[in-house]
């Protein structure tokens, strides 16, 4: 269902760039953003699995 949703497109790159950020350089506060953002996708689209 939103697969090719606009709003979910940015959600899932954002994640991306931030786990990229998270393996360059491991930290608490990147570590914060990730889980943040993993949140933030399973408020917005409940269901929605984003575990990698």
């Amino acid at each position: 269902m939103y697969e090719d949703h606009p709003v979910m497109n940015a959600l899932l790159q954002q994640l991306r760039s931030l786990n990229e950020q998270y393996s360059d350089s491991p930290n608490e506060l990147n570590r914060y953003r990730v889980v943040r953002q993993e949140q933030l996708i399973a408020q917005w689209a409940p269901g929605v699995s984003v575990a990698g």
